[in-house]
Order: structure tokens, then C-alpha cells, then sequence
């Protein structure tokens, strides 16, 4: 047994201070739109298409999110566990727009529409703002590991060890994410081949949308009074946590939480008086 550990020479469990430190690349094509000034609609946004790796993702930041799940395999081996980084997210595209409705007096549709009614429905704007985001990749680690100085990953025997359905879907049903066929015990005392973080096994990405109505009435120069409806996660779509990643575990693949800071459909009401 001890021969198997890094240094022989010494009898009892081999430790040793982690190092805080990775090496890591990143890559990305990075594309920002906008249209200003427009009469009736205005947006601007950005896209970034992207790959990073790294042989280890939290150094002292472990307490973050989920970045401490994908732990180095062998401390004195970091170079084999170089490869797609937790923080890797290939897709992310955010923008922002508001639309002039152009309904109402002096506008396109009604411009002179009565005052009464004008003040009702004319005058409206609306703005919204879209995140969307690629999920985060998983680790996934032994429930009884038996690698005395590091942290056992099973074996994976399949190319692709999903289960065949979206994140979304095994959430909302129960269905296993993960197809436990693709995975086994590499033995007591060795290291496995999974690797750090699945690159095709990511955790549910981000889809936000929310929206604000907006109107305004003026009784004067200085006395106006503004009105906006706004509504976040206006779709109320829903975004599940991370599922169980421990192999042996009798849930394994069970997605059963929701994603920290998730929040469903929120709408309020305000109103702003200037004078």
C-alpha cells in the first residue's frame, strides 16, 4: 500500500499545504451591438463566445458556488487534471431595449388622439433586459472514496455519460441526469479518469428575462408624475441547483434543489411624484 503513495520513504498519510495558485487560458470572440437615439427603439447588448481551462478552478475562492466540487485528483499531479475550467461558460449574451409605443398624441397611431383617452393608453414605453447563459460544468466524486492522499474520481466508459435529456427536463421530472452505466469504481487506490469538470454535463444556464411599462403624466412644468409596472423573471422560468454528483449515491443525476439566488416571477407596482 505505501508504495503506491508519493513518497514511500515516508510511512503515514501524505499532506501538505494546497497550493493557491493555476494555471489557466482563456479564449473568446467577443461582439457588442447597439442602435441609439432611435424615435422608438433603442438597444444595446453584447455577445461572447468563449473556452477556458485551467488545472484547478478555485484556489482560495472555494466557497464560491460549486468550485470546490472538482478538486484536484492527486495534489502532486496537477498537470494531469488540466482541462475545462468550472468557471467556463462558452455562451453568455446580455442586452437591454426600450420600445416608445407609438401610440398617443403627436406620435404615429392617434396623433391626435382625445386627451382623455391619450392619457390613458398613450405614451407608454417599455424596457427590457435578457441574460442568457451557458451552465456551469459538474464534477462529479465519489460517494466512498478510497484514495488515501486525494480526492477519488470514478471511471467514465462512455463519450457522452448524459442521460440524453436537457437539465431542464430532469428537473422538472425527476429523471436522472446522468446515465450511472457510464461509470465505475477504479479500485482502491487509484486514481480515476473522469475528469475534473464534464465539458457535456452542465448545470441549468442562466435564461432571465425582465421587463418594465413606464408613463409619465405632466400637470405642469415642474409637478409630473411617472408610473412603471415592472416585472422580473417575466417568465417565470425556473432554475434548478446542482444534482447529486456523488457515484454510489442511490440519487445520483437527481436534480432536487434550485440554483442559489433563484427567484420566481416577481411584479410591483411604483409610482414617483416630482414637484
Amino acid at each position: 500500500m505505501n508504495l503506491l503513495r508519493p513518497y514511500p520513504q515516508f510511512d503515514g498519510e501524505f499532506t501538505g499545504l494546497p497550493l493557491l495558485s493555476a494555471t489557466s487560458r482563456y479564449n473568446s470572440l467577443q461582439l457588442s451591438f447597439a442602435k441609439r437615439d432611435g424615435k422608438y427603439v433603442t438597444f444595446q447588448g453584447s455577445y461572447t463566445f468563449s473556452r477556458y481551462t485551467d488545472d484547478s478552478s478555485a484556489g482560495s475562492n472555494d466557497w464560491v458556488g460549486y468550485y470546490s466540487n472538482g478538486a484536484p485528483q492527486a495534489i502532486d499531479r496537477r498537470n494531469s487534471d488540466y482541462g475545462i475550467s468550472a468557471n467556463d461558460a462558452t455562451h453568455r449574451l446580455s442586452a437591454v431595449a426600450s420600445v416608445t409605443l407609438p401610440i398617443g398624441r403627436g406620435l404615429l397611431i392617434g396623433p391626435n388622439m382625445n386627451r382623455v383617452l391619450d392619457a390613458v393608453i398613450g405614451g407608454w414605453s417599455i424596457n427590457t433586459s435578457y441574460t442568457i447563459q451557458t451552465g456551469q460544468p459538474i464534477a462529479i466524486v465519489m460517494s466512498v472514496p478510497r484514495l488515501a492522499d486525494g480526492n477519488q474520481r470514478p471511471n467514465v466508459t462512455c463519450a457522452n455519460p448524459g442521460a440524453g435529456i436537457s437539465y431542464h427536463h430532469a428537473g422538472a421530472t425527476g429523471a436522472p441526469f446522468f446515465d450511472s452505466s457510464c461509470f465505475s469504481d477504479p479500485g482502491d487506490q487509484q486514481l480515476g479518469n473522469s475528469p475534473r469538470y464534464f465539458e457535456s454535463l452542465r448545470l441549468d444556464g442562466i435564461r432571465n428575462v425582465d421587463a418594465a411599462a413606464r408613463k409619465e403624466f405632466s400637470f405642469s412644468e415642474s409637478a409630473k408624475l411617472q408610473i412603471r409596472v415592472e416585472a422580473f423573471n417575466i417568465f417565470n422560468r425556473t432554475r434548478f441547483g446542482l444534482p447529486v454528483t456523488t457515484y454510489g449515491d442511490s440519487l445520483f443525476g437527481v436534480v432536487n434543489s434550485l440554483a442559489p439566488g433563484f427567484s420566481p416571477r416577481r411584479m410591483q407596482l411604483v409610482a414617483r411624484f416630482e414637484f
